[in-house]
């Protein structure tokens, strides 16, 4: 239905990397010649599809989400020390942790300029408040406290902040462009909220199950990197009395390779995988329900969405 759009966000990515510097040429060609998934330009290119209606000047808007996007991990990769994405060396790997971060700030800057080209304030308070929540989320988990009780709880607001609330403002802002009531921008910002949130907990599943090769990433990554996901708080709360778990929630510097084994191995032998599972099924039903309060929209489209969110349950990578 967005092939055609696509495809050119793809050429329109490449066109913003070539007509930088020769430094950042090469990062960037470095970042794009991979296998990411562009699931937010899709789903504010979905959001803005109408029959029949030409959606080329949308590619920039497009476009300047998945900029917004690749600067967010190239800042992530830093953040959490990982060490490969979309199977290759991060950035920081490759170069280093300022070239990473910088490329991630010269890419942002990109995005605005491509935004503000369409001189739509309700647009840029959008993009705004998609910037702000991934910050505050990043912050607060930073801070965060990891044997605290209340940490599914805590874990659901990071990822609605850091994730879901760019899916949300992705459809919120295709909606807008389409030219959408109010009402209807913030049926498809819940329907961006819910798939976000199943896309996020479907993410946090494979680091423990998913294979290298398919996600591009290895096994275990979140975990090596004490970034604390719903698979091992749930572990947590039924075996927090185990030894190597409880090293690694308290930062504990002994932390051996043994022990983020046995860490992982109790997690697989859990419920945490099966509940994460569910609980992205929940969202993802959330997300379906959500479609058939949208205004009438053509079959076509409702099948998209309809099986966007199924096949979200079932990715690999």
């Amino acid at each position: 239905m967005i092939e055609k759009e696509l495809a050119l966000v793809d050429d329109r990515l490449k066109q913003v990397v070539e007509a930088s510097g020769p430094e950042i040429n090469e990062v960037g060609d470095y970042i794009f010649n991979g296998s990411g998934k562009r699931i937010r330009p899709a789903l504010f290119l979905i959001a803005a599809y109408r029959n029949n209606q030409d959606l080329l000047d949308l590619v920039d808007a497009a476009a300047a989400f998945e900029l917004m996007h690749t600067a967010s991990l190239l800042h992530d990769d830093v953040i959490d020390h990982a060490s490969t994405r979309r199977g290759k060396d991060s950035v920081h790997i490759r170069w280093s942790n300022k070239i990473s971060v910088l490329s991630g700030d010269y890419l942002l800057s990109q995005a605005f300029k491509m935004l503000v080209g369409y001189e739509e304030w309700r647009l840029m308070n959008i993009v705004v408040n998609i910037v702000q929540n991934m910050a505050e989320g990043e912050v607060e988990q930073a801070f965060a406290d990891t044997i605290s009780p209340d940490m599914e709880e805590r874990y659901f607001k990071w990822i609605g902040k850091k994730s879901a609330s760019f899916f949300a403002g992705c459809c919120q802002a295709g909606s807008l462009l389409g030219g959408d009531s109010y009402r209807e921008q913030m049926l498809w910002s819940d329907f961006g909220y819910n798939l976000g949130i199943a896309f996020q907990l479907i993410d946090d599943l494979l680091d423990y199950t998913g294979e290298g090769n398919l996600t591009g990433k290895p096994r275990y990554g979140d975990l090596n990197n004490r970034v604390i996901t719903l698979p091992l708080i749930r572990t947590t709360n039924q075996k927090s009395e185990e030894d190597s778990i409880n090293k690694l929630l308290n930062n504990n510097n002994d932390v051996s390779g043994n022990d983020f084994g046995a860490v992982a191995q109790a997690v697989l032998e859990g419920d945490g995988p099966a509940y994460t599972y569910r609980k992205a099924e929940e969202h993802a039903r959330k997300s379906e329900a959500i479609i058939n309060k949208l205004q009438p929209v053509n079959r076509e489209k409702s099948k998209v969405l309809e099986q966007l969110a199924r096949n979200l349950l079932l990715r690999k990578k």
